[in-house]
């Protein structure tokens, strides 16, 4: 392992660090340097050679006990490579860090199998479709509730229309859905907010909505554009736009925008059935990523919570 180093984040070049992120196999915009600055400021890495391997470490302090999260609102990180084979490389990295934080609660990505099946790793669903075809071959995988909804919100009158603003979601968000989700603090929104107007003025977020035939909107739905995929990033409904089935109607107008690109889109997994439902009713197929636990603290810290 003395060949991988640990690089404080004063000590990484974000011009260089998004480098490496660009040229690995597995990339994923999560892990490129400005997600990281703005829901893990003090974020490190480990190393290997010019970015070969690479490893952000997403931590943070407290009680005095040094820990590694999953930002909200990031995914998967874990170990990105430039060739395959650093990929076995994988328990040389958390045997790494594992010296540095004793407690570790993180997600790796859908390449970083190594740890899959052990006693600290749970696995966590994804869901994935191709954009391969054309739309009306990707329209005849929708099931018949996707298809229903979707007729539905067209006879409502429900119209789809873009976006340059952030505000507009995050409110839609916490005013109808952030009381079920009482884990996300006001520090949690404002780096939400802050990552859509970068990636909105950078182009990598597009913000639609769904609106009334009267123009208000009842839905809305931010896509992240990670280098090879679509992903269903962020989200709002209203109980309006659930009867309307407003978000049937956001898929169905992205999948019938970059039908035929070849784009994979990604609809962020999840935990619940029903919205889990919700996906593969548009095709999405189950592809399934590592969730690592280590906890090797002492009672009664062992009980520690992020």
């Amino acid at each position: 392992m003395t060949d991988i180093k640990y690089l404080t984040n004063d000590l990484i070049d974000r011009n260089e660090w998004d480098k490496w992120v660009r040229s690995a196999r597995n990339r994923r915009i999560y892990a490129s340097s400005s997600f990281l600055d703005i829901f893990s400021p003090c974020w490190d890495a480990l190393v290997i050679g010019n970015g070969d391997a690479f490893m952000p470490l997403t931590w943070s302090r407290k009680f005095g006990i040094r820990y590694m999260f999953q930002p909200i609102f990031v995914q998967q990180l874990g170990l990105f490579c430039k060739e395959d084979i650093f990929a076995g490389r994988l328990p040389d990295f958390i045997n790494l860090f594992s010296g540095f934080f004793r407690y570790a609660d993180i997600a790796l990505n859908e390449t970083n199998n190594g740890y899959a099946g052990t006693q600290n790793c749970a696995m966590m669903d994804n869901y994935l479709m191709r954009l391969d075809l054309t739309y009306e071959k990707l329209a005849m995988r929708y099931s018949s509730n996707t298809r229903r909804n979707i007729i539905k919100s067209q006879r409502l009158g429900t119209f789809v229309m873009p976006s340059s603003c952030s505000s507009e979601v995050v409110n839609l968000f916490t005013g109808y859905q952030g009381r079920k989700y009482p884990d996300i603090r006001s520090v949690n929104y404002l780096r939400l907010k802050r990552l859509l107007d970068l990636g909105i003025a950078g182009g990598f977020i597009e913000v639609r909505h769904a609106c009334r035939s009267d123009g208000k909107i009842i839905a809305s739905a931010c896509f992240l554009k990670d280098y090879d995929r679509i992903v269903f990033y962020f989200s709002a409904n209203t109980k309006e736009g659930r009867l309307h089935g407003a978000m049937f109607r956001l898929i169905d107008s992205l999948i019938r925008k970059y039908s035929g690109t070849g784009l994979l889109l990604d609809f962020n997994g999840s935990v619940n059935p029903g919205i889990a439902r919700f996906y593969e009713g548009f095709g999405a197929e189950p592809v399934q990523y590592p969730r690592l636990k280590i906890n090797r603290l002492w009672y009664p810290a062992r009980f520690f919570k992020h």
